[in-house]
């Protein structure tokens, strides 16, 4: 647990005082000089779960320092805590830095080692953004890994799912590596975003260009990921599940040929073949039928062995054929190598609840601003999209380890910042401690307790 002694608040000038009236001449007088009140009150269990997880000094561990060491204000975990815990209250831009450098509850949170000195300012965040490496950027990715596999505190699933899906960040003027896409029209990046499919837990983002390239496969990376939860994992069963962007024949190939336990399913992209198929026109058939006959939205399922020219070995495929409410026939493919399922739950359940990976990457962006690459390199991105990760675990493990049992505990990230993280606080500074005074009458004030209940005298040492 973080230990804070003799800490201090910037002195400034008190404020003039302001004199108001009301209709039965009751006066009221206000000022704007103390100091140690917050509306951020929430941050707090942010700095708990930060002592458990430790991602800011992890984080700092794969950054190289190449400053002057004398020169030297704010170290690394410093910087990095800082905007994190930014990031989690809602701000997400780097000159923010010079708008938070004197909150209180920051300042207590980071503990600058009770000095009488502010945060990191713009400036030095910028200059930290702009100064990893490419050496530095791969530990990162490799410690995010790491990270995924300690949180299940040394237990071994027995199945996992990996959610692959890519998302657009606009990009605006000359940044680095900012292509155009077609298909959302604009210049963008196109983050892979990895997902564990049961709990929700952040894996693996990664920034690449804006549209798919042969240096920006996904293959390889996601190779890479299994390979190093093989490691500690051996025996656990992997699915790799996707749209059809990630229906690759070589991730097929490699999960057929060398690993039993690493199984598939993607959707799958229409063609002919496909399409003219005995097995899919039966099913066009049935729905075209009913949907004449009820007048009401119908579907059916089937399925057959595919092979398509560069795969190596035929695949089993679902067709979904619908008629939707509008009157619309929808006809959709899925590839796996799972054949223990029913079609219809395989469809239905397998597959469908990859859309929960979509959700979950609108929480990223809504809830800690994911897709605020604003920087000129690539590789400060790359870093950016990293830090604002970290963020969105810190968030996420709170909820699921502090909120368990309460309001919150399926809160939306975005729900969590504005109803817990946004909490009045009087910050009072004695000799020998320092004293929390949170708001008795906040409508959450049931939630803080628990979680408060939930930190308190635990040593993270």
């Amino acid at each position: 647990m973080c230990k804070i002694t003799n800490f201090s608040v910037n002195n400034q000038e008190k404020s003039e005082k302001f004199h108001f009236s009301t209709e039965n001449n009751f006066k009221i007088e206000a000022n704007a000089d103390a100091m140690s009140l917050s509306s951020y009150g929430g941050l707090w269990l942010l700095r708990q779960e930060e002592s458990r997880l430790s991602i800011s000094s992890q984080l700092a561990s794969c950054i190289h320092d190449s400053r002057t060491p004398y020169l030297i204000r704010h170290s690394l975990m410093e910087i990095i805590m800082t905007r994190i815990f930014q990031i989690c209250l809602g701000y997400e831009d780097v000159n923010d830095c010079d708008r938070m450098r004197h909150e209180p509850m920051m300042q207590l949170s980071i503990d600058t080692g009770g000095q009488d000195r502010d945060l990191c300012s713009s400036a030095t965040m910028c200059r930290f953004e702009n100064m990893v490496t490419d050496d530095d950027l791969l530990r990162i990715q490799e410690m995010f890994v790491t990270m995924f596999i300690l949180s299940y505190r040394g237990r071994v699933p027995h199945h996992i799912i990996l959610d692959c899906d890519d998302t657009n960040v606009d990009t605006y003027g000359c940044q680095e590596q900012s292509l155009f896409n077609g298909y959302y029209d604009s210049n963008c990046y196109m983050p892979l975003m990895v997902f564990e499919g049961y709990s929700g837990k952040m894996i693996l983002p990664l920034l690449k260009p804006g549209r798919k390239n042969k240096t920006a496969s996904f293959e390889d990376t996601i190779m890479w990921l299994i390979a190093c939860l093989r490691e500690v994992w051996p025996n656990t069963i992997i699915t790799v599940r996707g749209d059809s962007h990630f229906c690759s024949h070589e991730l097929m190939d490699w999960a057929c040929l060398n690993d039993r336990k690493v199984l598939f399913i993607t959707g799958l992209a229409k063609n002919n073949v496909l399409m003219d198929h005995p097995v899919t026109q039966d099913a066009i058939k049935r729905v075209s039928h009913d949907y004449e006959l009820f007048k009401h939205p119908v579907r059916t399922y089937g399925e057959f062995y595919y092979k398509a020219g560069t795969w190596v070995l035929p695949q089993r495929v679902v067709v979904k054929a619908e008629y939707t409410e509008k009157g619309m026939l929808n006809v959709r493919f899925i590839v796996s190598n799972i054949k223990s399922v029913k079609k219809h739950d395989h469809y239905d359940k397998n597959h469908y609840g990859r859309g929960q990976n979509e959700l979950i990457i609108r929480q990223f962006k809504a809830g800690v601003k994911g897709d605020r690459l604003s920087c000129h390199t690539f590789k400060a991105n790359k870093l950016r999209i990293f830090i604002h990760a970290a963020a969105y675990i810190l968030m996420h493990s709170m909820r699921e380890n502090a909120l368990r049992g309460t309001r919150l505990e399926k809160a939306s990230i975005l729900t969590i910042r504005e109803t817990l993280m946004i909490y009045a606080v009087s910050v009072r500074i004695l000799k020998s401690k320092v004293c929390l005074d949170f708001a008795k009458n906040n409508p959450m004030n049931a939630e803080l307790i628990h979680a408060l209940h939930y930190y308190s005298n635990r040593d993270y040492s």
